[in-house]
């Protein structure tokens, strides 16, 4: 199998809570309630490998979130009283506040999503209600017995100290690839 494959079999996963990290858990929180306060625009940021794709997909499958890895493949058929989350967003203010309102206010008809989920790797300089997404020893932790769950035991502690430079949770998704595959 190849990464891609683990992926796949990980974001599957992405429809039960038990493979939410903490800190994923909080950032679901935080986003609910901001979607139920009315919050217009909210950016999800976060470091590569925290995890705000995977919530994302999660929130998709269970809390009618409509998810799009980025912005050239938004679809504004989506109906006006969606939650829209886009992915891989520039997060300058000028260019981020451009896509919010060509999502939000559609192109003429004005009947754009109620919310929109703007989701960045820096957080957006701007009047955002802006939820950041950290990694912490306890998500690792959580993600390594999750693994091992799903795909028998990897030991990750035995990879050279350049590959040791972990990047998130996708380096573990690497890391099992090449421990299975090697």
């Amino acid at each position: 199998m190849n990464w891609l494959t683990y992926h796949k079999q990980l974001l599957r996963l992405a429809e039960t809570t038990e493979t939410l990290t903490p800190s994923q858990i909080s950032a679901q929180d935080a986003v609910l309630n901001a979607v139920g306060g009315w919050e217009r625009c909210i950016n999800l940021c976060g470091k590569p490998g925290t995890g705000k794709t995977f919530l994302m997909h999660y929130l998709h499958h269970r809390a009618d979130l409509v998810y799009f890895s980025d912005q050239a493949r938004y679809d504004a058929r989506v109906s006006g009283d969606s939650v829209v989350a886009i992915d891989n967003v520039p997060y300058t203010r000028q260019e981020s506040r451009r896509l919010y309102d060509k999502i939000r206010w559609g192109e003429t008809d004005y009947t754009g999503p109620v919310n929109v989920i703007l989701i960045t790797r820096e957080p957006i300089d701007d009047a955002v209600h802006r939820i950041e997404l950290t990694l912490t020893d306890t998500d690792i932790a959580h993600i390594e017995n999750i693994i091992r769950q799903q795909f028998g035991e990897s030991d990750f502690e035995t990879f050279s100290q350049y590959d040791h430079q972990r990047s998130g949770l996708w380096w573990y998704v690497k890391t099992l690839c090449c421990s299975i595959d090697c």
